[in-house]
């Protein structure tokens, strides 16, 4: 298999759900006015976020020979709930064979075996090697995605930043798709 398709295989799923980690800041304030300050941004968050709505934005690329993924976001807010993907790889169009493909793919995902909020299969299909994962965030512990798959899960803070990942995405050439 070539360099490029097992840089795009390592680089895909995992970066698009962890490289959006956003580090949540605290304020700590010394005087009453940084103290007023603090307290009316956190009230003007705290609303901001009572009024997010849970919505579901899906990104696409087949712009790669061999290679098709959707990936689908659950957000509230900035807040990434939950992540779905879905890859087709083309073990034709990719120079090997559907078996050889698919034992790849298995041991670079394999650190998700396990993992509590994580579902993931590999299976051959009509001649592709299909790959399925979803990760809900609201079970899924982010310190255990980063012990389990260190390389592939950067980032700091506790939560799944959806601009980040919405700007990764389109840096890497997916596309969002309207219903």
């Amino acid at each position: 298999m070539n360099k490029y398709f097992k840089m795009t295989l390592c680089i895909a799923l995992p970066l698009a759900i962890l490289l959006g980690c956003s580090k949540q800041s605290t304020t700590s304030s010394t005087s009453s006015a940084k103290s007023e300050t603090t307290q009316v941004e956190s009230t003007s968050q705290q609303a901001t976020e009572n009024k997010s709505e849970v919505k579901t934005v899906t990104f696409v690329n087949d712009t790669r020979t061999g290679f098709n993924s959707t990936l689908t976001y659950t957000v509230d807010g900035d807040k990434v709930l939950k992540q779905s993907g879905h890859n087709v790889y083309d073990p034709e169009a990719l120079d090997t064979t559907a078996e050889t493909l698919k034992a790849f793919v298995e041991k670079t995902y394999k650190g998700y075996q396990g993992l509590k909020g994580v579902t993931h299969s590999i299976k051959i299909k009509d001649g592709k090697v299909v790959q399925d994962a979803e990760v809900d965030f609201t079970v899924a512990s982010i310190d255990e995605l980063r012990k389990a798959l260190p390389e592939e899960y950067s980032g700091v803070g506790n939560y799944v930043s959806f601009t980040a990942s919405k700007k990764m995405l389109k840096d890497l050439g997916y596309t969002e798709k309207t219903n």
